[in-house]
């Protein structure tokens, strides 16, 4: 069994995905949360200056959809082919997507909420139809 230490500022974001596949499948992992005050320092020692990174007994892997993949096929998530591997890799794609097109910087919260969820449905029925998911 491998040891697993998922690294991330103290919040939700961008280890939500793999944060959800350790607790669907029921798998044990170290959950570091950084605070504002201490990332300067720690961003100078991780690949990429960019949080999240998941250590693997020791092997250090960078950015968030990579993390989720890598946790999806180990636990058996990511399809029993190749081909199901694609259509769900194409939707963790689409909902990447997505999250870069929502109004973080958005003040106001109402504003921000109503945009990202109108943006989302809209875009997301029609995604998901032309996979025939």
């Amino acid at each position: 069994m491998y040891n697993y230490k998922l690294t991330y500022f103290n919040m939700r974001g961008r280890a939500e995905l793999a944060r959800y596949i350790f607790a669907y499948a029921g798998m044990k992992y170290e959950d570091i949360r950084v605070e504002w005050k201490d990332w300067p320092e720690i961003k100078q020692t991780i690949p990429f200056e960019k949080l999240p990174i998941m250590e693997v007994d020791g092997i250090i892997i960078p950015q968030s959809l990579a993390i989720a993949r890598y946790l999806a096929k180990e636990t058996g998530l990511a399809g029993a082919t190749s081909l199901e591997e694609a259509q769900t890799d194409a939707l963790v794609d689409c909902m990447n997507d997505f999250t870069i097109m929502i109004p973080w910087n958005e003040k106001n919260k109402e504003v921000k909420v109503k945009d990202s969820c109108t943006m989302t449905l809209i875009k997301s029925n029609g995604k998901r139809k032309q996979l025939g998911s």
